[in-house]
């Protein structure tokens, strides 16, 4: 089922019409790098503004991070931010970690994430694109304007849905699916046997989602 959340933004469109790191900066744009250590039942969320998340599937214990933040000059509504002060922040609660850029306001956000398989993946995203590879885990995305393409990683899936307020959905290589469209929504899910989780959620744009065979 859709979010009620996901309306406001969409409506206000069409009314309107990154533990330690190092950095390479050169003019407008910064590049920073980091790395954080992870188990088999960590959940990882990324936060981020605006820009572009690709995402990996890591054999490693650690989430590898690229990070190419781009000053917004010539915005409409940005001055360019401070690239000079901007941080790759990654905060633990328990087994939750959090990655997030600080300073973000007016830049865009380029990540490169390589993520091994842990208990859990969740994505937040502004404007911009999601895509990539991700693992066999529980997947949450929430895009507010843009587009997702991922590849999910063979296995049992116990529940796959895809929701968009304002655009398109597929689901492919998954077998028998349900599609719901109405007007300009649009929904696809999928059930099966398996216990892994698969949530996809953008308020205007496309989504994406094949298994790999």
């Amino acid at each position: 089922m859709m979010k009620h959340k996901i309306w406001p933004l969409t409506l206000g469109f069409i009314a309107l019409v990154t533990v330690s790191s190092a950095a390479f900066s050169a003019g407008n744009e910064r590049t920073l790098n980091s790395s954080y250590m992870v188990s088999s039942d960590s959940e990882i969320h990324i936060d981020a503004s605006v820009g572009a998340v690709e995402l990996s599937v890591s054999d490693s214990d650690a989430v590898e991070i690229e990070l190419r933040v781009e000053s917004d000059d010539d915005g409409w509504f940005a001055d360019g931010g401070d690239l000079d002060k901007v941080l790759i922040k990654g905060e633990r609660n328990g087994n939750q970690l959090k990655i997030s850029a600080t300073p973000d306001d007016d830049m865009s956000q380029h990540w490169k994430i390589s993520v091994p398989k842990t208990q859990r993946l969740e994505v937040d995203l502004g404007v911009g694109e999601v895509s990539g590879d991700v693992p066999f885990n529980d997947l949450s995305i929430d895009l507010g304007v843009g587009d997702i393409s991922l590849n999910l990683a063979n296995g049992d899936y116990g529940r796959v849905e895809a929701s968009v307020g304002v655009g398109d959905t597929s689901l492919r290589n998954f077998g028998n699916t349900q599609e719901n469209r109405m007007i300009v929504t649009s929904e696809s899910s999928y059930r099966g046997n398996g216990s892994v989780s698969v949530q996809v959620e953008v308020g205007v744009g496309d989504v994406t989602l094949s298994q790999n065979n």
